[in-house]
């Protein structure tokens, strides 16, 4: 990161219930951090990784810090987390969780965000596989205010992992597509629902030519977040990568209609896909250090 509370003796990570007073080093061998809105699912998901990973320790894995805002559970390497709704929420836990993995030390983390969607020709149980967050009016660049000004800034994904996250998903015979994800501040009318409780200044058919529009330009889904966690991930110096299951396609319309089943099915789709992707990076690096190590004996 360019700076990090440079000069501060001691820095609180008030939302985390956490500060630099604190041995933070049970941080430093972190590797990845996951993230998502639902607490519940990152709980979950904690679960399933400790099962996996970690099967020698009794579970369920508990929250590290304070759970007032956010859940954030550590399994190994591997730190699960819960952002809340919308870039606003999720950038408090960005800015906070890159501080305390810095403080602790970390190196070459990675961070994803595993989410559900609204797919734009993507048919539900699909993963949308970020290339770069866009916003409402299809530009590839996070906008952001800062004392009085309009701020862009890239939303570019990196296209290495993009690749790897496909590639997994082909492995495991689930359904994906890669393309730009729209990010909105509204599940709504910014997203093109006239579901909401206003009236919105568009019809349906206003709506249906965006959504057209959106595609030809290379849009696959709708989410809350993309745009400000690309961007932030550039500028931080981080990997990152976003995949979400696609729950509606929204070509087709703007309720959700699948069944209760079909949902729970849907939403692990992103999380197997990101939970072997992972296997497989830790394992690799395992049995490369293991073969760097074999060489290093045989030449002493």
């Amino acid at each position: 990161m360019d700076r990090v509370m440079e000069g501060k003796e001691i820095d609180i990570l008030y939302h985390l219930g956490l500060d630099t007073t604190q041995d933070l080093s049970i941080f430093k061998d972190v590797k990845f951090v996951c993230m998502g809105g639902s607490a519940v699912r990152a709980a979950s998901f904690a679960e399933d990784l400790r099962k996996r990973f970690t099967p020698d320790v009794e579970g369920p894995p508990q929250p590290v810090g304070k759970t007032e805002r956010y859940h954030i559970y550590k399994v190994g390497s591997i730190l699960s987390a819960s952002h809340g709704i919308g870039m606003p929420s999720m950038l408090i836990m960005l800015h906070e969780v890159a501080k305390l993995l810095h403080y602790a030390g970390a190196t070459n983390v990675q961070y994803i965000r595993i989410g559900t969607c609204g797919g734009i020709g993507s048919e539900p149980g699909t993963v949308c596989v970020t290339t770069a967050g866009c916003i409402g009016t299809l530009e590839p660049v996070y906008e952001a205010i800062e004392l009085g000004e309009r701020k862009k800034y890239s939303a570019a994904v990196d296209s290495a992992l993009v690749e790897r996250l496909i590639q997994v998903a082909g492995e495991l015979k689930i359904p994906a597509v890669s393309g730009m994800t729209m990010g909105t501040d509204d599940f709504y009318e910014a997203q093109g629902r006239l579901d909401g409780a206003l009236r919105p200044s568009f019809t349906e058919a206003d709506k249906m030519a965006f959504l057209k529009k959106a595609y030809d330009a290379g849009v696959r889904n709708i989410e809350m977040e993309s745009t400000a966690f690309a961007a932030f991930c550039q500028r931080a110096k981080i990997r990152g990568g976003i995949i979400c299951a696609a729950l509606v396609n929204r070509l087709n319309g703007d309720q959700v209609t699948s069944t209760p089943q079909q949902l729970g099915e849907y939403s692990l789709h992103a999380q197997t896909v990101v939970s072997e992707y992972m296997w497989q990076e830790l394992h690799t690096k395992d049995a490369d250090d293991d073969s760097s190590a074999a060489k290093r004996a045989r030449c002493t």
